[in-house]
């Protein structure tokens, strides 16, 4: 099975900074048999097995670890879970503009704010000093900074709180090839 689904990340001017190709996963998939909260019905699921090429502006590189990347239509972040096998590693949040999801294509605009988060549900930001430069630099919109702003909080305050959006996470895969089972198309 070839993947369907093409994955667009721009920077705030529009320029074109990656692209991939994923899976699009069924929103009946189980994805582990841990009991999860479950994503919102909007909720977007990609599956990136590893070796996908990773083509970005700098350089195409194949990816590392598999990877599940959740997108949804209103909200200012998207999450990458990336694991050793079926064991989870860390999830990256990015910080980004709501995406725009398409039948067979999702773009979105990074802000350049980041959080890198463990199992054990500590967590780092990554990219404060970018997002402030990127911002200025770009002009940012004030409802963008709000925006990526509030959507931090929200994030930061999930992780302290051990709730909500990281309980959708699996720590342990119940497989590691998604990408071989029928995904969805549309």
């Amino acid at each position: 099975m070839q993947p369907d689904f093409r994955v667009e990340s721009r920077s705030y001017d529009q320029m074109v900074r990656g692209s991939w190709q994923a899976y699009r996963l069924h929103k009946e998939t189980q994805l582990s048999d841990e009991a999860l909260t479950e994503t919102s019905s909007d909720c977007v699921q990609l599956w990136l097995p590893a070796g996908t090429l990773m083509h970005w502006s700098t350089r195409t590189h194949p990816l590392q670890y598999n990877c599940l990347q959740f997108f949804w239509p209103q909200r200012w972040y998207m999450l990458s879970a990336f694991y050793e096998g079926r064991v989870l590693r860390h999830t990256y949040a990015a910080i980004i503009q709501p995406a725009n999801i398409e039948i067979e294509r999702l773009t979105y605009v990074d802000l350049d704010l980041s959080i890198l988060v463990k199992p054990d549900q500590t967590y780092e930001v990554l990219t404060q000093a970018e997002f402030e430069q990127m911002a200025d630099l770009l002009h940012y919109s004030e409802e963008t900074r709000i925006g990526a702003l509030m959507a931090m909080r929200a994030i930061t305050s999930s992780i302290q709180l051990s709730v909500g959006l990281f309980a959708a996470i699996p720590h342990v895969l119940r497989q590691a090839d998604f990408h071989l089972a029928k995904c969805e198309k549309n």
